[in-house]
C-alpha cells in the first residue's frame, strides 16, 4: 500500500476493514442468485467452468455493498472510506498471485471494471487514488451486472467478460513490478522442517 497508494489515503487502510471486507465476501457467497431465471437451471450448471470465477468477483463486489449499506444504517463503525481504500490495496496485494485462479479473474475483473468507471485514478508515478463517490457508482454497476449474468446463465456473456475484463493489463503490470523489484513478496513464507528447527 505503502508504494501505489496515494499518501493522503494510506490513513483510511486499516486491519479491521480489511477484516470485514473479507468476512462479507464469504456471507456473499450465499445470497444471490442459485437458479437463472431463463430455464437454464442452477448457475452453476448454466456457466459451467465459468461459474467459479464469477462468483468470486460476485462475493468481492456484494460484500462491499453489504459494508456500504450498514454503514448507512449505522449498523457497522467505521468509515466508507476506510473500507474502499482499503479494499483498493487489497485487489493490488492480490492481483500478485496473477490472475490464472478463479480469485485473480476476480480480482483483475473488479479492478478493470472500477477502473473503466473512474473509480480510482492512477497517475504518472503509478500512485492510485480512490474517487469514493464515482467508487459505489461503479460497486453498484458491477453488483448489477454480475448477478444479471448469473440470473441468466448466460455462459458465452460470460466468457465474453472474462476474455476482456479479466486480465492484467501492461501498465498494472509494471506497477506490480516495482513492488517486486523492491523486494516486496507477494505472500508469507514459513520455511519449515528438521533443518530449521534444528532437530537431527
Amino acid at each position: 500500500a505503502n508504494e501505489l497508494i496515494d499518501k493522503d489515503q494510506l490513513q483510511y487502510i486499516n486491519f479491521d476493514a480489511f477484516f470485514a471486507n473479507v468476512m462479507f465476501h464469504e456471507v456473499a457467497h450465499g445470497l444471490g442468485i442459485k437458479k437463472t431465471i431463463t430455464g437454464k437451471g442452477f448457475v452453476k450448471e448454466a456457466l459451467q467452468e465459468q461459474y467459479s470465477w464469477l462468483e468470486e468477483g460476485k462475493a468481492d463486489v456484494l460484500g462491499l455493498y453489504m459494508v456500504t449499506g450498514l454503514l448507512k444504517k449505522g449498523e457497522l463503525d467505521g468509515d466508507i472510506k476506510q473500507f474502499y481504500t482499503t479494499y483498493m490495496a487489497g485487489i493490488l496485494r492480490s492481483v500478485r498471485f496473477g490472475a490464472a485462479s478463479a480469485h485473480g479473474k476476480a480480482n483483475m475483473q473488479c479492478f478493470n471494471f472500477f477502473k473503466e468507471n473512474g473509480a480510482f485514478i492512477r497517475n504518472e508515478n503509478g500512485i492510485y487514488k480512490v474517487d469514493f463517490t464515482k467508487f459505489e457508482m461503479a460497486m453498484n454497476k458491477l453488483s448489477s451486472l454480475i448477478i444479471t449474468l448469473q440470473g441468466n446463465g448466460d455462459k458465452a456473456a460470460v466468457e465474453k467478460t472474462q476474455k476482456e475484463k479479466a486480465v492484467i493489463s501492461t501498465e498494472l503490470q509494471q506497477d506490480l513490478d516495482k513492488l517486486t523489484k523492491k523486494g516486496i513478496p507477494v505472500d508469507i513464507f514459513f520455511e519449515q522442517g528438521a533443518d530449521v528447527l534444528g532437530v537431527k
